[in-house]
């Protein structure tokens, strides 16, 4: 009898155990976790390497507008922003005014195509600097549905060639901060969603999708 009355003790200790490491796993993945995590080691490299690679043609640091002069009577979908932000100014012209650059507009302004591509197309452009990759601060676990997967992570942006203006306030109209003190980095943290499909070979990201502990942050 005591033999028995052991073993179910035991049994019930074991099941107890179970039952609390699922609940803790259960909050991990409703959580995401308390602690600064890493992007999962399988699709770490190949996410990193997509989305360097997406901040260099699609850089947040560029407003894609141009060429410049360009006629005021003509649709402008970004000189509103360009204008507040000093980098291009009006000026009387013979057909009535045009937005043209300002010093620091020229400083500003590229158009050099889109890098190890074979289209040679100029891309109109002003740039406060080259955006890459600065570091992964954070990521929650990966999630999948319908055969896709979501992975949601915070980085910073690394900057090269940084315009001055990024060394004092950045450029507010154009919502890009300032570089944060002592480094290269942006002083802001990006929270954006990777989806992966076919087992990494096809990556996009939406700095709109949120999930987890993060489900109620706001959206840039």
């Amino acid at each position: 009898m005591l033999l028995k009355i052991q073993e179910n003790q035991m049994k019930n200790t074991f099941y107890g155990l179970i039952a609390i490491g699922l609940i803790i796993l259960l909050y991990r993945f409703m959580a995401g976790g308390s602690a600064p995590a890493q992007i999962e080691q399988r699709y770490r490299q190949p996410i990193m390497s997509a989305l360097d690679k997406q901040l260099q043609t699609q850089s947040p640091l560029c407003t894609y507008q141009g060429p410049f002069p360009h006629p005021g009577n003509e649709i402008c979908l970004f000189c509103k922003p360009l204008l507040e932000a000093g980098l291009i100014e009006e000026r009387a012209s013979g057909s009535g005014t045009d937005f043209v650059l300002t010093d620091a507009g020229i400083q500003a302004y590229r158009e050099d195509p889109v890098p190890g591509s074979d289209n040679d197309t100029p891309r109109p452009r002003l740039c406060l600097g080259d955006a890459s990759l600065g570091e992964v601060v954070d990521a929650l676990p990966g999630m999948e549905l319908n055969g896709v997967r979501y992975i949601s992570f915070k980085y910073r942006i690394r900057v090269r060639n940084p315009h001055p203006w990024l060394k004092q306030n950045g450029a507010p109209t154009m919502k890009i901060p300032r570089l944060a003190a002592n480094g290269d980095m942006l002083d802001k943290v990006y929270t954006t969603t990777a989806t992966v499909l076919q087992g990494g070979k096809d990556i996009d990201f939406d700095s709109g999708f949120r999930y987890g502990k993060w489900v109620n942050e706001p959206t840039d």
